[in-house]
């Protein structure tokens, strides 16, 4: 199975999850000109995409010209159905993809796309409707049971959410800003305080997640992709010194952690 992030920053997100039978995207927030180009580039067509999951209803991962493109090819748009009254009032695509019957909703107990098993589970995050991470599985004949948990948007972790991601064999986690710099910044107080307890997750958050989450499984992942890094607030060698430090200091020495980026899809990992 192979993960790459083709973009992840507040400008836009998404993703892509694809073995030899099937393709998953996560999110389509950015132009049609770009995925597109994303696409071609790995040799995969729209009509070729056995799914797309949308993980809530900010704007940033719902590009609604984008999805219209993959409705009128036939794609069908998988979410869960707490979200599905929020995106249908939001979004013409999502009220055109559920007219001709491609709006397929999933509960916590998940569903499937061809060889791609899916998992849906809910995470904290402001936004209408809900926000939700996903565990997808290949269920193909040579794919062993591989999987990779994605969660893009959280405000913090706790609860349920390590048993999600354990024993994942890839995990694409955010790591947003670095705290320090985000108090610095001249950012308004009240959006100061609510990236810091609801809207997403410091570097220092996502590095102690990753490592709780090696700690609590019977492997280690065998690589992390960091998401969301704020252009403003963060850098990607910060986000990458955090895990990647805690992971050797927790004795996970050998977890390959990868970076994403704003417009640019990130190196594609094989698990």
């Amino acid at each position: 199975m192979n993960i790459r992030v083709l973009g992840s920053s507040s400008a836009g997100n998404c993703s892509l999850v694809w073995n030899g039978d099937t393709a998953l995207m996560i999110d389509c927030g950015f132009s049609r000109t770009y995925v597109g180009s994303c696409l071609s580039s790995l040799d995969l067509d729209i009509p070729g995409i056995g799914g797309l999951l949308i993980t809530h209803a900010h704007s940033d991962h719902v590009n609604d010209t984008s999805i219209d493109m993959l409705v009128r090819n036939r794609v069908p748009v998988i979410v869960r159905r707490e979200l599905t009254r929020v995106l249908r009032r939001m979004y013409p695509s999502i009220e055109r993809a559920a007219g001709l019957g491609l709006l397929e909703e999933i509960n916590g107990g998940g569903g499937g796309a061809g060889t791609l098993g899916i998992e849906s589970f809910s995470v904290p995050h402001d936004s209408p409707g809900g926000c939700f991470g996903f565990r997808i599985t290949d269920r193909s004949e040579g794919g062993k049971g591989a999987g990779v948990a994605v969660a893009t948007d959280l405000g913090f972790t706790g609860g349920e959410l390590v048993e999600h991601f354990k024993d994942a064999h890839a995990i694409v986690i955010e790591s947003n800003h670095d705290l320090a710099m985000l108090e610095g910044s001249n950012r308004p107080a009240w959006l100061k305080k609510r990236i810091r307890e609801i809207g997403h997750l410091s570097n220092d958050q996502c590095a102690g997640f990753v490592c709780e989450v090696a700690r609590s499984s019977t492997r280690p992942p065998a690589a992390v992709v960091l998401a969301h890094i704020s252009q403003q607030c963060n850098t990607n060698a910060l986000a990458e010194d955090a895990t990647a430090g805690a992971l050797r200091l927790g004795g996970f020495p050998d977890v390959r952690v990868v970076q994403s980026f704003k417009s640019l899809p990130s190196e594609i990992v094989r698990v």
